[in-house]
């Protein structure tokens, strides 16, 4: 059984913020980015390695002349008795190794790239929670305009078909033409098309909501379209811009942070490095497998590059490094230049749609007037049934005017916040 639940804007956005799976998959990059970080530091602390190894080396049989040891000195006879039965060599060795990081300009340089990324990826995972609000926003908005037409023309079939029945009766009774009854007929049949295609349109639409806002599939969501007109419609506020506000900014900035990092990476590689080492290590050479005949060889070292000569390899990286930045300011300045425009943009959209909104919300009280005065002579036999539908389709299509101007206004609207940083106060808004 599925279950029915109804969702505002807001509960749409929370659930989003929760369930959304770009916005769980940007959460998990965040979270990489500390262990990326654990893991340069890492580098440059102690390092203590152990090991054990053990060789058996086979011996094949000795095969002495007859009088081989009577030839030989007196002093040799027991050595010679001493290998008799050897058919291996077993060494064995165990040992641990210490190692510790004096000085390294890269390893010192790498935890602040580390870090760096690691606050550019923060950035791009509050990034990614701005483009889901904004998505879930304006799919939504695109939803309760929708509902909005599909009101209208559930009332124009609604009266149209009242109508028919009446000239049904008038033509029973020969007052009227079989085509006054065809016209409307027509027109009916026309706006249910249209009502089926909207339906279909709404259902396409919220699948998608329920993807963005990770609700189940089975969920039968019911949006609240309360207060979805805008009955008194008043001057939008327009936010000040501030390029320190934008995610796109931060992020550049970031980046630029970086690409500077990566040029004192390059730079570093002039520098030597510095480590000391230990090594302690235990072994022994028997003919027997023993653990008892163990002897001990410790080492205590410090080693130092330094570099030399590289065939003009570092000063290669390095000067790609520098003409990486350059491009990146070039890309910085145009990027800044196009959110400046971007803003200046939907500022001018938003005061465009506010006053297309009132001209509009204007026209569809004037269509509901003149829609009232012509039914009311219609009624009283006093205007024609062409005049009626006329006037009819007039209202309709203001009133679907109006709609399509109330969506702009939204998403323009919406689009100026996005240009101002703003996006995420929309799920603070009571």
């Amino acid at each position: 059984m599925s279950q029915e639940i109804t969702y505002n804007l807001q509960k749409l956005l929370t659930d989003a913020v929760t369930n959304n799976a770009e916005i769980k998959k940007a959460a998990l990059v965040k979270s990489e980015s500390k262990y990326k970080t654990k893991e340069a530091i890492a580098h440059g602390l102690p390092q203590v390695d152990g090991g054990i190894n053990y060789t058996r080396m086979g011996i094949p049989g000795i095969n002495l002349p007859a009088g081989f040891a009577s030839s030989l000195p007196q002093d040799l006879l027991p050595l010679l008795g001493s290998l008799e039965g050897v058919d291996a060599l077993h060494i064995l060795s165990t040992g641990v190794t210490v190692s510790q990081l004096v000085y390294s300009q890269p390893y010192l340089t790498g935890i602040q790239q580390a870090r760096k990324a690691g606050e550019i990826r923060e950035v791009m995972y509050t990034k990614t929670k701005d483009e889901v609000i904004y998505d879930i926003t304006s799919t939504y908005y695109q939803i309760i305009n929708n509902y909005l037409d599909l009101k209208i023309l559930n009332e124009n079939i609604d009266n149209l078909e009242s109508l028919n029945k009446i000239l049904k009766l008038q033509y029973e009774n020969d007052f009227v033409k079989k085509t006054d009854v065809s016209r409307v007929k027509v027109q009916v049949a026309n706006l249910k098309t249209k009502r089926e295609m909207l339906i279909n349109a709404i259902d396409i639409r919220e699948q998608i909501l329920k993807i963005h806002c990770g609700i189940p599939v089975e969920t039968k969501m019911v949006l609240d379209t309360l207060g979805a007109e805008v009955e008194n419609v008043v001057e939008p506020s327009i936010e000040q811009f501030s390029l320190e506000r934008l995610y796109d900014f931060q992020l550049m900035q970031k980046q630029k942070d970086l690409a500077k990092l990566k040029i004192k990476s390059d730079q570093a590689a002039y520098y030597p490095n510095l480590a000391v080492f230990g090594q302690f290590n235990y072994s022994s050479y028997t003919t027997k497998f023993t653990l008892d005949n163990l002897s001990n060889a410790n080492t205590i070292g410090l080693k130092a590059t330094i570099p030399i000569f590289s065939s003009g390899l570092r000063r290669d990286k390095l000067m790609q490094s520098k003409l990486q930045l350059q491009e990146l300011n070039e890309d910085i300045e145009t990027n800044n230049q196009q959110l400046g425009v971007a803003y200046r943009n939907s500022m001018n959209t938003l005061l465009s749609a506010w006053k297309g909104l009132n001209n509009q919300q204007e026209n569809k009280a004037l269509a509901q007037d003149v829609y009232k005065q012509i039914k009311l002579r219609f009624d009283e036999g006093l205007a024609s049934l062409t005049d009626l539908l006329s006037v009819e389709t007039s209202l309709l299509e203001a009133e679907s005017l109006y709609n399509q101007q109330l969506l702009k206004y939204r998403i323009a609207g919406l689009d100026l916040k996005k240009s101002t940083g703003e996006l995420q106060s929309i799920i603070n808004t009571k």
